[in-house]
């Protein structure tokens, strides 16, 4: 039988507590270091440049054991998101939890610091024929169950001054998470 997972955001101190599965569900992106989905904390759209929300870091949790191993655990984004000189998404894979904070609302560095980091950590570039690699080798083995050896993505959305909608109506992004079992 196939490993179970579930979708798993963290918050807090280091090295942070898990939110409930939160797999299939809407994950707002705000100034704050939760997950409720609320109107509180929004974005707010700045009168020049950009206004990023809190950092989010995540993992899959696998919660059924894999007949062999899980490996090759990536991320992408499907559909046609609203992106671009308005609405920012940018990700990385890193291998140790950083709690979301105010500082974020200057954008988190590796993010927002040069134009190439700008476009390589482009939520956009990553789709289902390129995804992010979250790690290539194996991050599971049976019979253990947890989240293994994977890293965190981190994510962080940011609104520009020539955005037209009010702070929280972005449209939602779909965002998948793929592996191999073996």
């Amino acid at each position: 039988m196939s490993a179970s997972v579930q979708t798993r955001y963290y918050h807090g101190s280091s090295p942070g507590v898990a939110s409930s599965d939160v797999t299939g569900s809407t994950v707002r992106h705000k100034q704050a270091d939760n997950d409720i989905v609320d109107t509180n904390n929004p974005i707010p759209v700045p009168s020049s440049g950009i206004n990023f929300g809190w950092r989010k870091s995540s993992k899959v949790n696998f919660t059924t054991s894999p007949v062999g191993a899980i490996t090759a655990l990536v991320w992408f984004m499907t559909g046609t998101p609203v992106l671009g000189q308005t609405v920012y998404a940018r990700l990385q894979s890193v291998g140790t939890y950083v709690q979301g904070s105010a500082a974020d609302q200057s954008g988190i560095t590796g993010f927002t610091d040069t134009p190439t980091n700008q476009n390589t950590n482009n939520a956009t570039n990553f789709t289902s024929s390129s995804p992010l690699s979250i790690n290539a080798g194996t991050v599971l083995s049976n019979p253990n169950t947890g989240e293994g050896s994977q890293n965190f993505l981190e994510t962080q959305m940011g609104l520009g001054s020539s955005f037209t909608g009010s702070s929280g109506s972005v449209p939602a992004l779909t965002v998948t998470y793929r592996y191999s079992e073996s």
